[in-house]
């Protein structure tokens, strides 16, 4: 009789043994599924974030030089208007006047498109705010 307990009680820790060994092989391989997911994800997470960082970088410098190209075109406009307003003679004020509104309209529309500009620059940043 205690030798049959005896097997019996060692077929159930072999039983036993199995099933934490079996269940500790599956826990480990689901952690290991789990954690090369969250790296792929990672990995991806930061190659979209270096690409938007870098193309926020490209519109900020694009910006910039619409900036200065600007600010050229308005010191052109202003150089052309003083030759234009000395070269006219006749009501010189009227003249000058004319340009003037003109110049400014096109400093309003151009302003427009730098505004534009200023705009989607701060909806890409604000998307990526989000995002991350």
């Amino acid at each position: 009789r205690v030798q049959e307990l005896e097997k019996h009680k060692q077929w159930y820790q072999r039983r036993v043994r199995g099933r934490l060994k079996e269940e500790n092989d599956v826990s480990k391989s689901i952690f290991k599924e789990r954690t090369s997911q969250m790296s792929k994800r990672l990995t991806t997470m930061n190659s979209r974030y270096e690409a938007l960082e870098s193309k926020r970088n490209l519109e900020i410098e694009g910006f910039k030089t619409d900036v200065q190209m600007l600010r050229k075109r308005v010191q052109e406009l202003e150089k052309q208007l003083i030759r234009v307003s000395l070269k006219e003679k006749q009501n010189p004020e009227m003249y000058v006047l004319k340009h003037v509104k003109s110049t400014a309209e096109r400093s309003k529309k151009l302003m427009g498109e730098v505004n534009k500009v200023k705009s989607r620059l701060f909806s890409v940043e604000n998307n990526m705010r989000r995002n991350f």
